[in-house]
């Protein structure tokens, strides 16, 4: 067996396991390079769900709120933040992955295993039998070890790959996300009403609206913090 044999297993298990993902990422960079489109320096990612929020708030005020291309950047940004989230959760542990599911796939791991369950089985139980048995465990461990090295490297690289692509088109969305929200609210003569008298002279934008909010608030609540953290992005 050599070190290409166990690679090409790893490269066939981990396209499978990030199949859900792949074409998703693949896509929004190609759309991204295609439209020439903006990826900002800040982590607009952060500010997310405060616009998903306010853009409920705007809906509340007025009914007919939000076109068709918002409402399309809304919910691929909500879309990219549940496979991230999801993405997140099945690659935490890779042990337990390689554990659960991936020497399960592998022909040659199964087929050693197979070769152990098949030992202790045998109705002979000589001293040569238990010698055998022990050498195969040792070595169906030490082949594992060589395995669990390889398939660490290369699972994290596709993890890192996916993640980062995932961020940065959500960091792209949130942006376009954020102008979008704001240009079609000072569209609204019913919203720009509702601004004017809950942010008073301020610009109307995620800015101001955040600081107004964060002013009708307890300090240091789990939500405050957060609302301080998406302030930090507009500095």
């Amino acid at each position: 067996m050599d070190l290409k044999t166990i690679e090409d297993e790893i490269y066939e298990f981990t396209t499978a396991y990030f199949d859900e993902v792949a074409d998703t990422v693949e896509g929004e960079i190609e759309f991204i390079e295609n439209n020439n489109l903006y990826i900002p320096k800040e982590n607009y990612t952060i500010v997310t769900d405060f616009l998903n929020t306010t853009l409920i708030n705007f809906r509340v005020y007025d009914s007919k709120f939000m076109s068709s291309t918002l409402d399309k950047v809304h919910k691929d940004a909500k879309i990219l933040q549940e496979l991230y989230k999801n993405l997140k959760k099945r690659t935490e542990d890779i042990k337990n992955i390689f554990n659960t599911y991936f020497i399960s796939s592998s022909p040659i791991l199964t087929a050693f295993a197979k070769e152990i369950i098949a030992q202790k089985e045998k109705v002979e139980d000589s001293i040569e039998d238990r010698k055998l048995l022990k050498k195969l465990m040792l070595d169906f461990k030490e082949l594992q070890n060589i395995y669990f090295e390889i398939f660490s490297e290369i699972f994290s690289e596709d993890k890192t790959y996916y993640t980062k692509g995932i961020l940065e088109a959500l960091n792209s969305k949130a942006f376009y996300f954020d102008k979008l929200l704001w240009k079609e609210a000072l569209e609204s003569d019913v919203i720009k009403r509702r601004l004017k008298s809950l942010i008073s002279e301020n610009t109307p934008n995620t800015k101001n609206y955040l600081l107004y909010t964060t002013g009708l608030m307890r300090p240091y609540t789990k939500e405050y913090q957060y609302l301080q953290s998406c302030i930090r992005i507009y500095k």
